[in-house]
């Protein structure tokens, strides 16, 4: 018997368990109660869940049963196909693949996995893209003697398992190209695939896996002749399956670790495990067990010198020999017919892709002529596209210039009339309003040049003269203030002070003011240090207008009350009273930021510009001042800043 051409075909066999998709015949039962449990459920044939139970199933019958392997897959891919499923479409022609495997049609095995290839690299499916390579490496090339594509294809699906980080697939890809160097008796080449994936296979810690490279190993050694390393290999896997209900297994172990103890003269060893093998070959009445256990019995007695028990197995081996060639030989004729098959569409298939090719280039050459032609023409036609665009564009760009300029000047001759408008009202207004108090001075002064006697009279020209002064006096220092912001541009300077000082001394200059118009004046803080962050002038002018106000719009025994509040980040300032209010129509022509001139409960004059200035300097101290105002009511006025840099 020629042991290292029976190590070589055992390598061979031995990958064929170990594909990606390892059948598992114990799910079947569970599969199908799975299946019926969503039959159940309406809708399930366009639940893809339902098409990877099908194609699990079809698997699992994976060199059990082909019939039930095919009727299973059939009805996957049919409904993948229907609602449009592509990874399970994918999954099904690889899975009639490995149907076509077991049935030994190569052609349509390779066809299949082709298609399955093709669909998951349309998909961009790496996964299945990877499974469909390692199946035509493992599956078709291999059976056809393709070697070196075999390994080349196997390759790149391990590449993807690696980046995938799945550890298994990798190890399985990894052995399969150990196996198909050590077939083309590459020992050294395949030695090193060999230990690379026992390394992966002990990093995922899986014992089976361990197992199966192990014996790889072994054989390997056994055929460079390096026996006591076989046999270290040989009986670790031989104790593996002892612990299994894997009888042809263990029959077969036995009968290896048998022919190493011949190798090694180790005659008695060899007996032993030659003994067992031929009784487990002959429990699952395996014939080519039975037969490589009779062989090893024969071998063994021969060199003992046992001419008696050497012919007896010798003679077995003939009978047995004779019925297992003749398998053999069926085996091998069905396998080449199938290959020729293979061989002669693959030769009929390439020879019509030639033609194709030769049209398809023809027809790719007058396309790109005419591509080129067209090309051509639309680049023409686009440069003069683009400039007549660009001029489009450009006129509309100095049209819109045009339009916004011209907007832009009659924007500002608007607001140069408004503000002429205004100029014209208010120098009316000051004209006059200037003019009162010094017309009562001169009347004075003419009645005390004069001699006039009478005290009651002039008390009540000194009475009109005091509060047209004060009146002018506001009015000047907001003129003076406005004119200041409009002609020279305001200037904020911004400084953290104290609200309470800020009141205080606003208040001291207006209690004799509310005092004489009997009005209440009072101050209620919500807390000891309050601060806020703004220019203190410009709310010293903003609080002595609103307070200025409050007194001139209330009647003798109304009340005034200015308190204050704050937030993290906001101090509220309100001045309220509950003087006559604001009617509606001037309360939204504040709010719109006009002037309104009007008079106070004791005819004091105003001309609105002291609150349209409130509101300026608010808003340029990062504040708001808003107003609630019901005519007979009183009014509120809230100025809200903000207590920290912003």
């Amino acid at each position: 018997m020629n042991k290292k051409a029976v190590v070589i075909g055992i390598l061979i066999i031995a990958l064929q368990p170990f594909q990606p998709s390892q059948a598992q015949p114990a799910n079947i039962p569970r599969l199908r109660s799975k299946i019926i449990d969503m039959q159940q459920h309406p809708g399930y044939l366009k639940d893809t869940a339902y098409v990877d139970l099908l194609d699990s199933l079809a698997f699992a019958y994976f060199r059990i049963s082909v019939d039930s392997l095919v009727f299973y897959n059939d009805k996957a891919l049919a409904i993948a196909i229907q609602i449009r499923y592509a990874r399970g479409q994918s999954i099904s022609l690889r899975q009639k693949g490995n149907a076509y495997f077991e049935l030994g049609d190569y052609s349509k095995m390779l066809q299949y996995y082709q298609d399955a290839l093709r669909l998951a690299e349309k998909e961009n499916d790496s996964l299945q893209m990877a499974k469909a390579m390692f199946n035509i490496g493992n599956n078709a090339y291999q059976e056809i003697g393709r070697s070196e594509d075999a390994r080349n294809i196997i390759k790149k699906a391990g590449d993807i398992f690696q980046i995938r980080k799945d550890s298994l697939a990798w190890y399985m890809a990894i052995t399969a190209i150990g196996v198909l160097w050590a077939n083309d008796k590459k020992y050294e080449e395949a030695l090193l695939y060999f230990n690379q994936a026992l390394k992966v296979a002990t990093a995922i810690k899986n014992r089976y896996a361990i197992v199966v490279v192990n014996d790889k190993i072994g054989l390997l050694y056994k055929a460079k002749g390096r026996f006591k390393e076989a046999l270290a290999c040989l009986l670790q896997t031989w104790d593996y399956f002892c612990n299994t209900d894997d009888v042809a297994r263990q029959s077969y172990y036995a009968n290896e670790v048998a022919d190493v103890y011949i190798q090694l003269k180790n005659y008695p060893m060899a007996l032993k495990y030659a003994s067992i093998s031929l009784q487990k070959a002959q429990a699952v009445k395996s014939r080519p067990h039975i037969l490589d256990a009779v062989s090893e019995l024969a071998a063994t007695y021969e060199a003992l010198g046992n001419t008696r028990y050497a012919l007896k197995y010798y003679k077995l081996l003939k009978q047995a020999s004779d019925s297992v060639a003749n398998e053999t030989l069926r085996k091998k004729t069905e396998q080449l017919e199938a290959r020729f098959e293979f061989e002669k569409k693959e030769a009929l298939l390439k020879a019509a892709q030639e033609k194709r090719d030769v049209l398809n280039k023809s027809i790719v050459q007058k396309k790109e002529l005419q591509i080129f032609i067209a090309l051509l023409l639309i680049l023409f036609l686009s440069l003069l596209v683009l400039l007549l665009i660009r001029s489009r564009a450009i006129k509309q760009k100095n049209n819109l210039i045009l339009e916004a300029k011209n907007e832009e000047i009659e924007r500002q001759a608007l607001l140069l009339l408004k503000n002429n408008q205004e100029k014209d009202k208010l120098f009316s207004i000051i004209s006059h309003d200037l003019k009162v108090p010094l017309h009562s001075l001169k009347e004075i002064l003419q009645l005390l040049g004069d001699n006039y006697q009478e005290k009651e009279t002039i008390e009540k020209i000194l009475e009109e003269l005091r509060r047209d002064i004060t009146y002018s006096s506001e009015l000047v220092n907001n003129l003076l203030f406005w004119a200041s912001s409009q002609f020279m541009g305001s200037t904020v300077l911004p400084v953290i002070f104290s609200v309470h000082q800020l009141i205080t001394e606003v208040l001291q200059v207006f209690f004799k003011q509310a005092a004489v118009k009997g009005v209440s004046l009072r101050y209620e803080l919500t807390a000891e240090e309050i601060s806020v962050w703004a220019d203190m002038n410009m709310i010293q002018v903003i609080f002595r207008n609103l307070v200025g106000n409050a007194i001139k719009f209330c009647n003798l025994g109304d009340t005034i009350i200015v308190s204050a509040s704050t937030t993290n980040t906001v101090v509220t300032i309100s001045v309220a009273d509950n003087g006559i209010g604001i009617p509606l129509e001037t309360l939204e022509k504040i709010n719109r930021g006009q002037m309104v001139s009007t008079f106070g409960t004791a005819h004091e004059k105003g001309i609105g510009l002291g609150l349209r200035l409130c509101y300026e300097l608010a808003k340029l101290n990062n504040g708001l001042l808003t107003v609630q105002s019901e005519p007979g009511q009183g009014s509120i006025f809230y100025l809200a800043l903000p207590c920290k840099p912003l």
